[in-house]
């Protein structure tokens, strides 16, 4: 009897079908080429050795998203949103770049060459995109706007302000360094991927291991509830929004570091949306609650091995999206609460069924 609830409440949970929609997806793209799980060790021509395959790029290149998604867990528990991740992702690399570039008119070889101290290509970007969640954060919790309203003003101004930093120019750095984070690897592990489990990490002991998770699920329950029992859900939904903008600082270093240069038009293009499909696969409700930020981890993994396996099938770049909007229309209906328990009310119907033959 407790196997079977113990089964029934694994088929109610929205992480486990995300896991079942992700397992099933790495099953298509092994039937389409076996070599597609493959992972191997290579050795590169500096005679570093890193490791290599499909599901080490999946993971690679799903770190942007996935960190920026961890912060919009917490803002979709609060019921509310952020579609401004992607300019400020744009806002992190143009900043970071202007810091930190190689100049044709001071160099004339390429070459290692920063304009200013390596910490302050990093830290400025992060405290900039920090303050710009907190001005998302003030508007939402004090002024009492629309987050999608008041999320869209950095939205639209954010890539403006990474073109007046950079006065509408797209530098390029060869610095070692700095290159090193969106394209090293540790032990053969790439960078990103590190980067991304070390956020993922600590954002789980922050909102498990401190109160600040519980407050998030109660607010995002019952908002005027939890006002009442004293909670200051303003300072609550501002952390979220700091949170985020915080990490979508860190997506935007990696995003620039990746192509060695700063690109306000198409830096974090569509990260919003993929970073909010990514937190509703994983099981997370967009009006406010409980929240999962592993399966959100999840649903990022599943989105770009959606992509990946689109590429494959050689189905242009265009029409991507819409081939992914699909699937991830089907993995939704498969996490619905209908669905999920028709399933679990059949398998009991079965079980019942079973039992009842048994006995005769």
């Amino acid at each position: 009897m407790k196997h079977g609830l113990k089964w029934e409440t694994l088929l109610r949970s929205k992480l486990f079908w995300a896991v079942v929609a992700e397992l099933l997806i790495l099953l298509v793209g092994f039937i389409i080429r076996p070599d597609f799980l493959n992972i191997q060790i290579r050795t590169l021509e500096d005679g570093t050795r890193v490791l290599f395959g499909t599901p080490i790029d999946i993971l690679n290149r799903s770190s942007e998203i996935t960190i920026i998604a961890m912060g919009m867990t917490l803002v979709l528990a609060l019921g509310g949103t952020d579609i401004s991740v992607g300019a400020l992702v744009a806002v992190s690399g143009a900043i970071a770049l202007k810091f930190l570039r190689w100049d044709v008119l001071v160099y004339t070889t390429p070459g290692d060459y920063t304009v200013m101290p390596f910490a302050y290509a990093l830290l400025v970007p992060l405290a900039v995109c920090t303050l710009m969640g907190l001005f998302n954060g003030t508007l939402v919790a004090r002024l009492k706007i629309q987050p999608i309203i008041a999320t869209l003003i950095l939205m639209v101004g954010g890539r403006g302000i990474a073109q007046i930093v950079t006065n509408g120019k797209q530098f390029t750095t060869q610095y070692t360094p700095f290159k090193f984070i969106g394209n090293g690897s540790i032990l053969g592990i790439p960078l990103p991927i590190i980067i991304t489990l070390v956020v993922v990490v600590a954002m789980l002991v922050f909102v498990r291991r401190t109160s600040y998770g519980m407050f998030v699920e109660a607010v995002g329950i019952n908002p005027n509830a939890s006002r009442v029992s004293g909670l200051r859900s303003g300072v609550i939904i501002m952390i979220a929004y700091i949170i985020t903008g915080l990490l979508s600082g860190v997506s935007g270093l990696i995003y620039a570091s990746r192509i060695s240069s700063n690109d306000s038009n198409n830096a974090g293009l569509g990260y919003e949306m993929d970073a909010i499909l990514a937190v509703v696969i994983g099981g997370t409700s967009m009006t406010g609650g409980k929240f999962t930020l592993v399966g959100t981890m999840v649903g990022s993994i599943i989105i770009r091995t959606i992509t990946t396996l689109v590429l494959y099938f050689g189905i242009v770049s265009e029409a991507i999206m819409a081939f992914k909007a699909l699937i991830i229309a089907g993995v939704i209906v498969l996490q619905s609460e209908p669905v999920r328990n028709a399933i679990a009310k059949r398998r009991d119907r079965k079980r019942l069924l079973m039992g009842g033959e048994a006995r005769v």
